[in-house]
């Protein structure tokens, strides 16, 4: 299913070594031809920016084993168009009565996962899941992906459709943290694990939306490899990877399997995963590290690749350079306990960095014998040839381990990463624990002070991929009255979204009277200052007030206004505030999506689309335009936030009259014809559900949410008939 690797493309790419951040960061700079000043630390989105440097590889490309012939016509715009066997709608329709619109049950009224988009079929089977592999890749100068990298990555996955087996992601990665107390805040997992493994879990879950057999990733701790060079204890490494297992289950991601060396060792093909106390680990780990040591990886020489391979020599180096800092002030440094001379520590750190390398190509080795079909995701920057694909870890930022780093959270609610000595005086921020260890610095900020009656039971929480959450104590009996709306205005602002969980429900005047002190209330025409979201046959609008699912868009987008050009067009609020009165059970759908276009436009699309959606402008009717005094509406593609200067996405998912037996919404992006508009539309809408940018919020009576209705756009995903009810207000 996969290619295999040789054992000087294993050695050349040697990113299975996870521990290597610091030595990768030293060759990027020395191979690109452009080099970028290292940034003592780095801004992420949860959705990295294409940057980072390559390596070398040498494989046999073996093409794609579906979808052969296929031809696919050069577009006059930057979006791709798909290739497609056969025109498939998402999702089978039922018979239209006389009047066009379904019969029986609608297709936007059928429970399926949210991230899918109902109204569009992007690619064959192959296509999609090479697409949304392609989507977590770190792309830098001299990447190689779209020359080879596709194509091998084509070949392993297409063998999973033909046999739809369960996708196999392997990531040798988590050996365990820095024992530099210049870069971390510990020696336990924290918050930058966590992003790192939550996005392979999304990685995972998006494949399985569209591959039924499903995905998994099985990461390789590699602590075994590399704890002893470094003075890592067993235990120190036990505990690490332990805490790793604690957040994959607190944070029930389904999609992740931890794999043992041990578990390479073993030649039968099933992984081990029974429970292990730290006593047996520490017990069984000589044995283990002894059978590692003893494997020979074939045609590996140390002193020939040194001598005679760029990219091996490279690494050594950049090996040298990371041990200066992570050794400091280690025993391993000195000799009855004092510190070794300058060149006896020179002399230490280079036999520690040769036997690095060393080990690193028995592990790679052994990782490539165990899952020789899976498809390989590294954790350092890689020219993505294949079969080694590099994973992004963080969004923005070059390709900095998280064990090598600290996670800053800014007060304007964007992160950062780096070494915890680059982020100066500790008096700007505090650390904030989890289970009594410290997991990320926070910047201080005046909006997290919501006053003496409130602060003390309440604790600030990042919601993924974007989002704040305010949880109170639910003995503290809060309610939602004592909440200072200037901050949680300011706060929505900086987060785009703001979850109010723990706080008592209110009536609907205090809701009125709180939700005006975020802004101006907007009252409408047919149902005035409150909207009940819930199933209303009586009020003749959309599909807002059934069970079926909801098309992509932005509230107002259908309000109308004359511009300073007497021009028609939208009049949006600046925020939607949610309460929810009564929220379905978890199986019964009725999810909200918010999706965050400024992440989007920045993360999910290249400089060449962005510009040409700048320019761009899409034309919007529904019949639900007459009754707010509009009729077809030409509006840009890409507007700015005033409030926050962020540029946006406008658009409204197409909603044909095949899926709904409501209203629909046919966009058209101005000057393209009906099919190029179609492709570029299928592109954002597709976009606007991508898990890296969509948040799925799953109600619990009494949630109140407030949003950025000119951030972000939003939908609902199809419930079965129950009691759900919200109640919206749109405040400027």
């Amino acid at each position: 299913m996969g290619v295999q690797l040789s054992l000087l493309a294993r050695l050349n790419a040697l990113a299975s070594a996870c521990l290597r951040d610091d030595a990768h960061e030293s060759l990027s700079r020395q191979s690109s031809p452009n080099p970028e000043p290292k940034a003592q630390h780095s801004s992420f989105s949860l959705e990295p920016k294409i940057r980072g440097q390559s390596l070398n590889s040498e494989t046999t490309i073996q093409g794609p084993s579906l979808d052969q012939g296929l031809k696919v016509q050069q577009p006059s715009h930057p979006f791709p168009v798909h290739q497609t066997l056969e025109s498939k709608p998402a999702i089978e329709l039922g018979e239209l009565g006389e009047d066009g619109k379904p019969e029986g049950i609608a297709a936007a009224a059928t429970l399926q996962s949210p991230f899918k988009p109902l109204s569009i079929s992007l690619g064959t089977p192959l296509e999609r899941l090479v697409e949304l592999v392609e989507r977590f890749l770190h792309r830098g100068p001299g990447d190689q992906f779209d020359a080879t990298g596709r194509a091998h990555l084509s070949n392993t996955l297409s063998s999973y459709i033909q046999n739809q087996e369960k996708i196999t992601f392997v990531f040798p990665a988590f050996p365990f943290k820095s024992p530099s107390k210049k870069k971390v805040l510990g020696d336990l997992p924290d918050y930058g694990e966590e992003i790192v493994l939550r996005r392979l879990e999304t990685l995972a879950r998006m494949v399985e939306d569209y591959h039924p057999a499903g995905a998994v990733v099985c990461i390789v701790s590699d602590g075994v490899v590399y704890g002893e060079l470094l003075g890592r204890g067993d235990r120190t490494v036990y505990r690490y990877n332990a805490k790793l297992r604690k957040i994959v289950t607190e944070q029930d991601l389904s999609h992740i399997k931890f794999v043992r060396v041990s578990d390479l060792l073993d030649p039968s093909p099933t992984l081990n995963e029974d429970y292990v106390t730290e006593e047996e680990y520490v017990h069984s780990i000589p044995l283990v590290r002894e059978q590692f040591l003893a494997h020979e990886a074939a045609d590996f020489d140390l002193d020939h690749s040194l001598a005679h391979d760029s990219a091996s020599l490279m690494i050594y180096r950049g090996y040298l350079k990371f041990l200066i800092a992570d050794l400091e002030g280690s025993e391993l440094l000195m000799e009855d306990g004092k510190p070794l001379s300058r060149k006896g520590q020179e002399r230490v750190r280079r036999d520690i960095a040769r036997k690095m390398i060393v080990h690193g190509a028995k592990f790679s080795d052994l990782v490539a014998l165990k899952f020789p079909t899976s498809v390989r995701l590294s954790c350092h920057a890689h020219n993505n040839a294949g079969p080694k694909f590099a994973f992004d870890l963080f969004p923005g930022s070059p390709m900095k381990a998280p064990w090598h780093n600290t996670v800053l959270e800014k007060a304007d609610g964007s992160l950062a990463v780096g070494h915890l000595s680059s982020f100066g005086d500790p008096s700007g921020y505090e650390v904030i624990y989890r289970d009594g260890a410290p997991y990320y610095l926070r910047e201080m900020s005046d909006d997290r002070d919501l006053g003496e009656k409130v602060n003390p039971h309440i604790t600030f929480e990042r919601l993924f991929p974007f989002g704040l959450a305010i949880v109170a104590d639910p003995q503290a009996n809060l309610s939602f009255n004592d909440l200072p709306m200037k901050k949680i205005r300011a706060l929505s602002l900086n987060y785009s979204a703001v979850l109010v969980r723990g706080f008592s429900q209110v009536n609907r005047d205090e809701f009125i009277q709180k939700s005006s002190e975020l802004g101006t209330i907007v009252t409408w025409p047919k149902f005035g200052t409150i909207l009940e979201l819930k199933e209303n046959p009586d009020l003749d609008m959309n599909s807002s007030l059934t069970c079926e699912a909801m098309p992509m868009h932005y509230d107002g987008c259908f309000k109308t206004k004359r511009d300073a050009n007497g021009e028609l067009t939208h009049d949006p609020p600046q925020f939607q505030v949610f309460q929810c009165i009564h929220a379905p059970d978890g199986n019964q759908g009725g999810q909200t999506l918010l999706s965050n276009t400024v992440t989007m436009l920045e993360q999910g699309l290249t400089v060449e689309q962005r510009q040409w959606l700048a320019n761009a402008t899409f034309s919007l009717y529904t019949p639900q335009n007459q009754v707010f005094g509009g009729d077809h509406l030409k509006l840009p593609l890409v507007m700015k936030n005033k409030a926050t200067g962020h540029d946006t996405i406008r658009w409204h998912e197409s909603w044909p009259q095949r899926i709904t037996k409501f209203r629909p919404v046919l966009p058209h992006i101005n000057d393209n014809t009906e099919e190029d508009s179609s492709s570029i539309g299928n592109y954002l809408t597709d976009l606007l559900y991508d898990r890296r940018f969509c948040y799925a919020h799953t109600w619990t009576t009494g949630d109140f949410l407030i949003a950025d209705n000119h951030e972000l756009m939003h939908t609902r995903s199809a419930f079965t008939p129950c009691p759900r009810e919200l109640w919206r207000i749109h405040v400027n």
